[in-house]
């Protein structure tokens, strides 16, 4: 199997340094619930860990927060969804209100059964990346 993305080290640990209240919490307030409340942070953490997308020879394995969808191989295309901008990450019609994609894995036979693949950044040279790394994958493994 080989991994296409994964979400970075820096975003592991914001997410781990957001919960980090729970933690400091239960260190200074001992009790079941706030215990509870700072254990409960952890499968978060693990979980955003295991985000990726992955190719082996029979399915394309795209792993999201609440869920993993095997797609497969032969059936598998990459695609990129519709333009989005605007909302919270505007800047007025710069780069980010013109740029922004989500990356889908899409089985060839099945218009509607687009999976999202959360791993991949909506803005910058990192989603092209993961599109042409996991197009070439693809490829790659069809081949062998």
């Amino acid at each position: 199997m080989v991994v296409v993305a994964r979400p970075s080290r820096f975003i592991i640990f914001a997410v781990a340094l957001l919960l980090l209240p729970t933690v400091v919490r239960a260190a200074l307030n001992p009790s079941l619930i706030n215990f509870a409340w700072a254990l409960c942070g952890l499968p978060i953490v693990i979980r955003t860990s295991q985000l990726t997308v992955a190719v082996n020879k029979d399915w394309v394995t795209v792993r999201n927060f609440f869920s993993t969808t095997h797609v497969p191989l032969w059936e598998a295309e990459v695609e990129f969804g519709e333009v989005e901008g605007g909302g919270f990450v505007s800047d007025l019609g710069g780069r980010l209100d013109q740029e922004g994609r989500s990356l889908y894995v899409r089985r060839s036979w099945h218009e509607d059964d687009r999976v999202l693949v959360t791993v991949a950044p909506r803005y910058g040279d990192e989603q092209i990346r993961v599109h042409d790394a996991l197009v070439e994958q693809i490829a790659l493994h069809r081949a062998l």
